[in-house]
């Protein structure tokens, strides 16, 4: 089911990635762009509390807004429905909270999970796969959420944690992919700005496109085949 899955969802890109692109093109952009003001000090300087601002900025609004506008515009893509894209960018804003506490909860988790010799991390990581599918397409609660996504993926566990392994190892090899881009530069100084806000955006936007394909791909099988 997980390989199933990643094959339709890459299909689903094929079909309408450029359509998705286009329309979250302006938040992947100022995630990035926030995202090179927050590292434009050298290390050497330390991190000023401006850099924070944009750090905590960045991770506690546009990353949370990024996941919900892409997981409704794909659902959306998915099943053929049109809306204006502006309607995205207004709805994300009902879910902010809840996918920011979901957020906060499951990185502790999967953290805590990773530091115990990772095997437990890779299980808290499929556990809580779905948190955010059940919060934005289903509007649950953050308590039923947690429950819903954990019940579903203990029903498929195995496949579940396939699918987390498979998003990680994705997500960390892209991101050691887009670290060549600035490997030829000694100092963080030299840097252009326009090579972080590439990189940065860059990054991001792989990460939605697993989370808006392959995964999204993933739980809608399992509720249609299985729902609650």
């Amino acid at each position: 089911m997980t390989l199933q899955a990643i094959s339709k969802g890459f299909l689903f890109y094929k079909n309408v990635g450029l359509k998705f692109s286009l329309y979250i093109f302006p938040v992947i952009i100022l995630f990035g762009f926030i995202a090179s003001l927050g590292s434009s000090n050298s290390l050497t300087d330390g991190i000023s509390n401006l850099d924070i601002i944009f750090l905590l900025f960045n991770n506690f609004l546009i990353s949370p807004l990024v996941t919900i506008i892409a997981i409704l515009l794909a659902n959306d893509l998915i099943d053929q429905k049109n809306r204006d894209v502006l309607v995205y960018y207004a709805l994300s804003w009902q879910y902010i909270l809840k996918v920011l506490v979901l957020s906060l909860i499951s990185t502790i988790a999967i953290g805590l999970g990773l530091i115990l010799f990772v095997v437990p991390g890779l299980i808290m990581a499929g556990l809580f796969l779905f948190i955010n599918y059940f919060a934005v397409l289903e509007n649950k609660s953050i308590l039923e959420s947690i429950t819903l996504s954990w019940e579903k993926a203990r029903s498929n566990l195995l496949q579940s944690i396939l699918m987390a392994s498979f998003f990680w190892m994705l997500t960390i090899f892209s991101l050691a992919l887009l670290s060549t881009l600035v490997s030829n530069y000694e100092n963080l100084d030299e840097i252009p700005q326009i090579v972080t806000i590439v990189s940065s955006s860059l990054a991001i936007y792989i990460q939605v496109c697993l989370i808006s394909f392959p995964i999204l791909i993933f739980f809608k099988n399992l509720t249609e085949s299985n729902p609650k």
